[in-house]
Order: C-alpha cells, then sequence, then structure tokens
C-alpha cells in the first residue's frame, strides 16, 4: 500500500543501474524494499492529499563519515511517519474520500502537527518535514548531521523548493558575504513570481549533531546558525530511522530532552490540551530488533511494562534477560547513558508495516525471518517524564 506510492521519474538516458533499481520490486516480489532511490537521482512519493511529491536523493559522499549516515535513500520510517502525519493532520484525521478510511488509527494529541513548531532530526530526504509543512504545521526545522549529503549537497533546500515553491537556495549567497551563516531561513522566492509557496510555515534548514545544543549553518560547515532556536521551542521532534547506531541512543534522548517543550505530559493531558508534546519515533530493524529495543531501554528506563498498541499488554524487552544484563553492562558505566536513562516514557508504541497493518510491539520476535522484519517500523510516542 505505502511502497506503491513511490516511484521514479522517467529517465531520458537511463543507465543499466538505474533501469535494475527501478525493477528490484518486480524483480523480487517477496522481498520488501526499506530503502528507495538511486544516489543523484530523485524519487516520486504520491501522497493521498498533496499529489506528487518529488525527493532528490543525495550523491554518495566523497567522505567516509557522510557514507555512514545514508541519508543518500529514501527510507520506509520516513513513508510511515509521513503518511502518520498527513493522516492524523487533516480535518477528520483520515485520508481523502476517494482515497478511503485509514487503516491506522493515529491518535491526533500526538501525530497532528498542524499548527505546531516541529523539529526533524537525521532528515534525509526530509519527507516528513515536507509533508508537515504541507499539513499546516506553524514552523518546520529540518535538521541533519553536518556532514550528511543531503545538506552538504543542498538536496534538503532543492527539494523543498521543488515541493513547497520556497527559496531556500538565495540565503546561501548573501550568507557568504556575511560573517553570521545564514539557517536558510525561509524567503519569498521572489525569482520565481509566478510560483506561490504551497506552505505558510516557516521553514529553516541547519546541521545538527545529536547531543550538541549548537545548530551550525547548513552552508558553512560548524559554523554556528544564527538566531539559534531556543531551548525546549518545539512541539513536536520527528525521528525518523535514526536509531540503527547504538552510541547515539542517549544523545538523541538528549537532544530530544534539550528541545521538547517544557512540561509533563500528564499535565496537558488532565488540561483536556488538543495536543501534547512529544517525539514520533518510527523505526525500521537494519541493525535487529534489539538494537530498536536498547533505546527504548535508554529512554525510558524500562525493560518491562511498556504498553502495546492492540494487545494492551506489557511484554519484556528480550526473552532472554540475562542477555540484556550483559549487554548494557557498558552502558551502566557511561555517565552520558545515566544522566538521561528514564527521562522519557512511551505514551504509546505499537507495529506498523507498508501495508499499515497494525500490532503490538515486541522487541524480539522468535522465527521472524529477515525479510519479515523489513516490512515492518515500531512507531512510539515519548513524552517527558519528569526526571529533567
Amino acid at each position: 500500500m505505502l511502497l506503491s506510492r513511490i516511484s521514479a521519474p522517467q529517465l531520458s538516458n537511463p543507465t543499466q543501474e538505474d533501469i535494475f533499481a527501478s525493477s528490484i520490486s518486480s524483480l523480487f516480489t517477496d522481498d520488501t524494499q526499506n530503502s528507495h532511490g538511486t544516489p543523484g537521482h530523485s524519487v516520486i512519493y504520491t501522497s493521498p492529499t498533496y499529489g506528487d511529491i518529488k525527493l532528490g536523493i543525495p550523491q554518495h559522499p566523497d567522505v567516509e563519515e557522510g557514507r555512514k549516515l545514508f541519508a543518500h535513500y529514501l527510507w520506509n520510517a520516513g513513508v510511515i511517519a509521513a503518511d502518520a502525519i498527513e493522516v492524523a493532520s487533516s480535518s477528520d484525521g483520515t485520508y481523502p474520500a476517494t482515497i478511503g478510511e485509514s487503516k491506522v488509527k493515529w491518535d491526533r494529541k500526538y501525530w497532528n502537527i498542524r499548527g505546531r513548531d516541529l523539529l526533524e532530526l537525521g532528515a534525509g530526504t526530509s519527507l516528513p518535514s515536507l509533508i508537515s509543512a504541507l499539513s499546516s504545521a506553524r514552523s518546520v526545522t529540518i535538521t541533519d548531521h553536518p556532514s550528511s549529503p543531503a545538506l552538504v549537497t543542498n538536496t534538503i533546500a532543492q527539494n523543498v523548493l521543488e515541493n513547497l515553491k520556497i527559496n531556500l537556495l538565495s540565503p546561501t549567497i548573501a550568507s557568504t558575504l556575511s560573517d553570521t551563516p545564514s539557517p536558510l531561513q525561509v524567503s519569498a522566492p521572489s525569482d520565481q513570481p509566478n510560483s506561490s509557496p504551497r506552505t505558510s510555515s516557516t521553514i529553516a534548514i541547519h546541521g545538527l549533531t545529536w547531543g550538541d545544543s549548537l545548530f551550525t549553518s547548513a552552508t558553512h560547515y560548524g559554523k554556528p546558525s544564527f538566531p539559534q532556536p531556543a531551548h525546549h521551542s518545539f512541539d513536536k521532534i520527528i525521528i525518523a530511522d535514526c536509531l540503527w547506531m547504538p552510541n547515539q541512543h542517549a544523545n538523541i534522548v538528549k537532544t530530544v530532552n534539550t528541545y521538547l517543550q517544557q512540561g509533563l505530559a500528564s499535565t496537558f493531558e488532565e488540561s483536556g490540551s488538543e495536543t501534547v508534546p512529544c517525539a514520533l519515533v518510527v523505526a525500521c530493524f537494519h541493525t535487529g530488533r534489539r538494537v530498536v529495543a536498547q533505546f527504548f531501554q535508554i529512554a525510558t528506563g524500562s525493560k518491562t511494562g511498556i504498553l502495546t498498541r492492540g494487545n494492551n499488554a506489557s511484554n519484556q524487552f528480550s526473552a532472554h534477560p540475562e542477555e540484556d544484563e550483559e549487554d548494557t553492562e557498558d552502558e551502566d558505566e557511561d555517565a552520558d547513558v545515566e544522566a538521561v536513562r528514564g527521562t522519557l516514557r512511551a505514551a504509546e508504541i505499537f507495529e506498523v508495516d507498508v501495508d499499515c497493518n497494525v500490532r503490538g510491539w515486541l522487541p524480539e520476535r522468535p522465527g521472524e525471518s529477515r525479510e519479515q522484519a523489513k516490512r515492518w517500523c515500531v512507531c512510539a510516542v515519548l513524552v517527558k517524564e519528569g526526571r529533567i
């Protein structure tokens, strides 16, 4: 269902690699693709509400640091996150009538970003951010690692221009004339008088290293952006397919605690608020379920008692708790991990596959093959617990 929305534009002179890449899903029908696109080219995501969204795929980086970030693809977690935001932010919480009802009931107090200030981490092609802007977020701050090919090749800014009709490329020229680099803040496309912006959202692009409190210029590597986004200034933080590096788990939690709006979720819920500040986490299982589970262990400080959607049951994080103790022995000695452990709470956590089927979250599924796991992503809403 969701993957049928992704297609490759017709190339005038396709290479053999292009032809093979566009035929993978037809050649290997039993193997779900979890990444899409050919580096240096583009893919089209057809949104039920907003139509075709053309996404440039960053070219392979020349340096190893950028290559390890895997920003040069569109990943299924980004597709699921974008769909969740689009559905929950619609006027009635579903697709247009011509599409039919969504199979997933996204809780709108979490996933609705209309009128909210949003931050995306590790954005890559930035599909969730683009959908958020089209869905009337008040502001959208798009970030990726300062060395990400999505930043250094201006792919994010080009995707914004292509799909939102907002020119974020012109300020890069002005920034070279200033001692203070521009964060690529939104500007009207004055050089395109016949092209009106498709959103009223304020858009900004920055480099951001998880765990740091410094946003850097998207065009001047390592130089601070100005102005800096304020701490605790975002209602929603999107984290799509960022959990595959265990050594970054604590840094992601630290970033959430630093930039997510202050206040406990229970306070907002008890007051009847229509929205709850939260981190929206969607992750595939590229490096295995255990790596993903370890992130939630750090964020929530618990191996048990995570409420799952679908069966309303609590599941242990592992069928082998003695192995968990061994895995986390080094983490217990890591001051950075201990500083953030248990500072967030999972308001909800469940799994969604590429056909929008829903089931409860399980950190381990005995007998699940790699091919079966590729169909699924874990979706979680993390809210502040109160320790920080």
